[in-house]
């Protein structure tokens, strides 16, 4: 009988073990998987009512749309989806644009020939962002710090477009994206 209570008393320190193991790694691990915020000071800017810029037809998805800096920008329909059309010069040839996928994917630039489609579906009219403003919802933000620029920010990822060149914010090691121009 003492060989089965020691079985068993092993059997339960070991139970236990894993147990405290395992509640170790998961109190962890949300700590080490907290989203970085980029560093886009975007809170300057005055900020809009969304609601002017939202489509709330059926085919759009309840999309918010604006143009800026010469481009047609549209955030969701889910949160941390945001894309811009057009190119810089420092864009690969056929590029149509730059999007940001579920703030899990990307800054990637769109190329031609895909069915990413710009603009809303059912002719939704997008107001103009004017410099100094910014667009927050859907967790992004958007804003035109100077004449043909225009900067939107994620949780976790970022892109600014000029004319000239881009800059594409990721977290340190993400490979999911596309890379900055060379110097």
């Amino acid at each position: 009988m003492r060989a089965i209570h020691s079985s068993s008393t092993r059997l339960i320190c070991i139970v236990v073990a894993l147990v405290a193991a395992v509640s170790g790694l998961v109190a962890v691990a949300p700590a080490q998987a907290a989203p970085l915020r980029t560093a886009l000071p975007l809170g300057q800017y005055q900020g809009v009512n969304a609601s002017r810029f939202t489509s709330y037809s059926y085919a759009d998805r309840g999309r918010v749309f604006f143009a800026a800096a010469g481009r047609q920008c549209q955030i969701g329909p889910t949160p941390g989806n945001v894309a811009c059309s057009g190119k810089t010069k420092t864009a690969p040839p056929r590029t149509v644009g730059v999007s940001i996928t579920g703030d899990m994917q990307g800054p990637y630039w769109i190329p031609r020939g895909t069915s990413y489609r710009f603009g809303s579906a059912v002719g939704f009219r997008a107001p103009v962002l004017h410099v100094g403003q910014r667009i927050t919802v859907a967790n992004v933000s958007c804003a035109v710090p100077k004449s043909g620029v225009i900067a939107c920010s994620t949780i976790n990822r970022a892109f600014v477009l000029t004319p000239s060149t881009h800059r594409f914010y990721y977290p340190r090691g993400d490979r999911r994206h596309d890379g900055n121009p060379k110097h």
